[in-house]
């Protein structure tokens, strides 16, 4: 019996030295960088139209968060649903 407590008592004892090595890490390691600025951006035509152009052509954003018609050819975004969220992406489609 002294012997089972001996060994959980290094098991607590290794838990625990790893929990200081992974928390001194997190602290030292891992830059601080503060707090997030306060931004504020004017909502210019200029910028909305960039936006625009970035969210359609650039990253394709709106081909995953729009519902999209796949009984036509290349299944194009259905009307009026443009950014208000797509297709799911789960296993019953092969995803993990």
């Amino acid at each position: 019996m002294k012997k089972a407590f001996k060994v959980l008592g290094y098991l607590v004892l290794g838990i625990i030295v790893l929990l200081a090595a992974a928390l001194t890490y997190v602290k030292l390691a891992l830059p601080n960088v503060g707090d997030a600025p306060q931004l504020t951006v004017q909502a210019t035509p200029e910028k909305i139209a960039r936006g625009e152009y970035l969210a359609n052509h650039v990253t394709v954003c709106m081909d995953c968060h729009s519902k999209r018609d796949w009984t036509k050819f290349s299944g194009p975004v259905t009307p009026g649903t443009l950014g208000m969220g797509g297709d799911r992406f789960d296993e019953s489609v092969g995803m993990p």
